[in-house]
């Protein structure tokens, strides 16, 4: 057995066990935070979780991690729309407490895919519920779970960011496995990357240690060099001093 050293950041990906069997590639998130230098920690938000906040508080750094729908009453739209998919109001109010006390303990956050949607309703944003109904584009931005191995399609990263940093920047090319999207950014966000059909595909916090995006590095590490950059960059982040 491989013994991984006690100085590697620890860091908390959030997940619900509702959807293990639906997503193959979880182990490959894993894989990718110890590539990267981290240590991973599963924290199961299908259920109430109700001291979440003080298991946060021991971490060196969040994920907030992909899966199925946010609450759509949390940004203006029915509950009832019936192309939602997988909405559980448990795992939005575990993964926000989470949120809220990584960003109050100074910690680094990747919000990818969901998680990425869900901070921008969180800060007052809105989401497209379906991107093929009210954002239609010749560009896919949904593919096979098995896909997710190759890149869907580029976006443009935005010079200066931190995403820029971790990646090198520049147009890279993306995995990519959401329905819903970013329609409107909330205010003191700021957009880090876009796809060519204008769509917002990643953004920043100023205020905070966050970065968020649609595709999914922790599927697309072992292949493409931008996607384990970000990884290490963001567990880089965790190793550091909390601000």
């Amino acid at each position: 057995m491989t013994t991984l050293p006690l100085d590697r950041p620890l860091v908390g990906i959030t997940y619900s066990s509702a959807e293990l069997a639906e997503f193959l590639l979880w182990r490959s998130m894993f894989r990718g935070v110890v590539a990267a230098g981290g240590v991973p920690l599963a924290i199961d938000c299908r259920d109430p979780q109700p001291d979440i906040a003080d298991l946060v508080g021991r971490l060196d750094g969040l994920v907030i991690s992909g899966g199925g729908d946010v609450d759509a009453r949390r940004y203006g739209a029915s509950p009832d729309d019936p192309l939602l998919r997988g909405v559980n109001p448990h795992r939005d109010e575990a993964e926000l407490a989470a949120l809220d006390a990584a960003v109050a303990h100074g910690l680094p956050v990747l919000a990818i895919c969901r998680g990425a949607q869900l901070v921008n309703v969180a800060r007052g944003g809105t989401l497209y519920v379906d991107l093929g109904r009210d954002l239609p584009s010749e560009l896919r931005h949904r593919e096979s779970e098995e896909a997710l191995g190759e890149p869907l399609h580029d976006v443009e990263v935005v010079g200066g960011t931190t995403l820029a940093a971790w990646t090198g920047g520049g147009t890279i090319g993306v995995n990519s496995q959401h329905h819903q999207g970013i329609r409107t950014l909330a205010d003191g966000l700021v957009p880090s990357a876009h796809a060519p059909d204008g769509l917002v595909e990643a953004f920043e916090d100023p205020r905070a240690r966050l970065v968020a995006i649609q595709w999914h590095p922790e599927v697309l590490w072992p292949a493409m060099d931008h996607a384990l950059g970000l990884l290490s960059g963001f567990v880089g982040e965790c190793g550091g001093p909390r601000v």
